[in-house]
């Protein structure tokens, strides 16, 4: 029997709603469980109903707030297939919702051939989330309460010495140095990570991780101090839990 997907609906408005529900029920997989206008009411039942997707219809009045959303949805339910909606969308807000985290874009009015076809590839996602869960790699954090005590010297050190693939990270976001102890002139950085989130896979984030040896490699921090502006604490949460699913990675 096929399994159900579940959604939740964080509309701009009363007609997107209806016309976004009236679609989910035209799909006999299709189940909504909750849904509404007022984020700060609909993100808590997202966050406790686990849904297969959530569909978020973003408007010109609305658009900043919709990003800040999917992004942090993407990083507290990874689980959960984030889909876009939206009406006479420009490229550039399709760009930016993908890369924030979303998995599909939907143009409003509903399309039933574009609709299906999202509910589709939504469960081709959903089946693979049920797989059985990757092993996830060891994190070890070293960190000081200030500068200059050595915390790239030890964090090299103890990565250098662990007898297994091991990927160090360099969260010295304004001022990192430590291409410096490992001789190393790093092409890409956490910064180019992170700006390409939305399409990441194994190998492409392994084309941001420099090689030492064979068993020790390096994410540096941003080339530029002003990158480092453009990353947030959820951005890195999400590049570390990745590093960590990696295969081989300590």
């Amino acid at each position: 029997m096929t399994q159900p997907l579940t959604f939740v609906i964080l509309s701009t408005g009363l007609d997107n709603f209806k016309e976004i529900r009236t679609a989910l029920a035209t799909d006999s997989r299709a189940r909504l469980l909750a849904g509404g206008d007022d984020a700060e009411q609909v993100y808590p039942e997202i966050i406790n109903l686990r849904p297969s997707a959530v569909i978020i219809t973003i408007a010109d009045m609305n658009s900043e707030q919709a990003i800040r959303i999917i992004e942090k949805l993407s990083v507290e339910s990874p689980q959960t297939a984030i889909i876009c909606a939206a009406r006479n969308a420009s490229p550039d807000l399709i760009l930016r919702s993908m890369r924030s985290g979303a998995r599909e874009f939907l143009r409003l009015p509903v399309i039933a051939e574009e609709f299906k076809t999202v509910l589709d590839r939504t469960a081709e996602f959903c089946a693979g989330q049920k797989a059985a869960p990757k092993k996830k790699g060891r994190m070890i954090a070293v960190f000081s309460s200030k500068g200059g005590c050595g915390t790239s010297f030890i964090a090299t050190n103890i990565a250098a010495a662990l007898n297994q693939p091991t990927v160090l990270v360099d969260l010295n976001l304004q001022a990192g140095d430590l291409p410096l102890f490992l001789g190393l002139e790093p092409k890409y950085s956490i910064a180019d990570m992170v700006e390409n989130r939305a399409r990441m896979d194994d190998s492409l984030l392994s084309s941001y991780i420099t090689p030492h040896s064979s068993k020790l490699s390096l994410l540096a921090a941003p080339r530029e101090a002003d990158s480092a502006d453009e990353i947030e604490p959820e951005h890195v949460f999400e590049a570390l839990e990745r590093l960590r699913e990696m295969e081989q990675a300590d």
